[in-house]
């Protein structure tokens, strides 16, 4: 069955700045969320990423430039790798995902290369 990537956009510090009960409520619904997807077949993993980073670029030249990764508005935040018929099917499924609740942007890309 064709995988997808379900990965997750927002604000790098967004997360931090919740209050703790509704960082516990949102991770209990991600927990439902993993297991609806698990009884269907379609889970394979997924983490959330760390804040932070460093982000490297090339110029015209092939010079590597390097800059905090957190100066870019959306950075991605998570991500799940799910399995579905096709990219709408993975798609409806990532329409459950509850980075959705809480501001994040979601963007659903197949994994591997079409041969």
């Amino acid at each position: 069955m064709p995988r997808f990537a379900v990965l997750m956009f927002e604000d790098d510090h967004a997360w931090s700045r919740l209050p703790e009960l509704e960082r516990q409520r949102l991770l209990v619904l991600y927990s439902n969320w993993v297991r609806d997807l698990k009884a269907k077949g379609a889970f394979e993993g997924g983490e959330p990423l760390g804040e932070g980073g460093v982000l490297l670029d090339a110029d015209d030249d092939g010079q590597v430039l390097e800059s905090d990764y957190t100066v870019i508005r959306s950075v991605l935040t998570g991500y799940f790798l799910i399995q579905a018929a096709d990219l709408a099917a993975a798609a409806k499924l990532a329409r459950g995902c509850p980075a959705l609740i809480h501001g994040e942007t979601i963007v659903v890309r197949p994994v591997g290369h079409e041969d």
